[in-house]
């Protein structure tokens, strides 16, 4: 989608970048100067106990010294909401009220936007199943694990901690038959091998934890083997369309909401 001339000047005129950034920092208020647009906090992209992380108002830009994740309102959006362009300048013109140009329809986008759609669709889709399995009958030796480990139901309700059975096929079937195999091995759910084979669950035997980015879209997953023996101990899903491990952080919203 293009814009028009100026749209986008006069989006960064309605909003501060620290109105924009405040949402989700907490200032240092020894170190930042609101009367001269200089503000600091820790960076929201990086762990750290010191704030080196500046916005300078007056220029509309910010930059952290420590991880050096740097750019304006729009990059800041993209990043923490894990969006595209558009949908970041769509979210900020939302906040500043003003309304967005008329679009021209661009049928790659909308393939691209509905493709992406169907992927997070799956995805919650496997937030329920691995929840059914947990509660299930064949979920028994993993609600076992989860009770000598001291969680209450009011934490895997919280976390939607799943199950996934120590099957092949589970899941395979469960998309097979919604018609979303591809969905499915796209968002790294299944696993189609080289050869043209047919797909595989890549989660099997373990304890489930739903990843969400800031939106709160699941977006990955990372999974806990309960037999001792297993080759890997924790497996994350892949990099996928939707999941890029180094912008993610686990709990990222919640947390961030227990700080405001």
């Amino acid at each position: 989608m293009s814009l028009p001339p100026g749209f986008l000047d006069e989006l960064r005129n309605r909003l501060s970048l620290s109105d924009v950034v405040g949402r989700k920092v907490l200032w240092d208020k020894r170190k930042s100067n609101a009367a001269k647009g200089d503000f600091w906090a820790p960076c929201p992209f990086h762990q750290e106990k010191t704030p080196s992380f500046h916005v300078d108002d007056r220029k509309g830009f910010y930059y952290c010294f420590g991880c050096q994740a740097k750019g304006d309102a729009i990059t800041f959006v993209k990043e923490v909401e894990n969006v595209s362009f558009i949908e970041a300048v769509e979210i900020l013109a939302r906040d500043a009220g003003i309304p967005m140009p008329e679009r021209r329809h661009d049928p790659e986008a909308a393939e691209r936007k509905d493709w992406l759609t169907r992927l997070a669709e799956v995805m919650e889709q496997a937030v329920r199943l691995y929840g059914l399995a947990l509660r299930s009958a064949a979920g028994q030796g993993a609600r076992d694990y989860v009770a000598r480990r001291g969680l209450t139901e009011a934490a895997l309700k919280r976390f939607e901690i799943g199950y996934a059975p120590d099957a092949r096929h589970h899941q395979t079937e469960f998309f097979k038959d919604k018609g979303v195999l591809d969905e499915a091995v796209a968002a790294g759910l299944l696993i189609r091998p080289d050869d043209g084979g047919a797909p595989y669950d890549r989660f099997r035997g373990r304890l489930m934890f739903p990843i969400r980015d800031p939106r709160g879209r699941c977006i990955a997953f990372g999974g806990r083997a309960l037999e001792a023996g297993a080759k890997a101990k924790y497996l994350n899903s892949p990099e996928t369309e939707l999941f890029h491990k180094g912008r993610i952080l686990f709990n990222h919203a919640p947390a961030r909401e227990a700080t405001l």
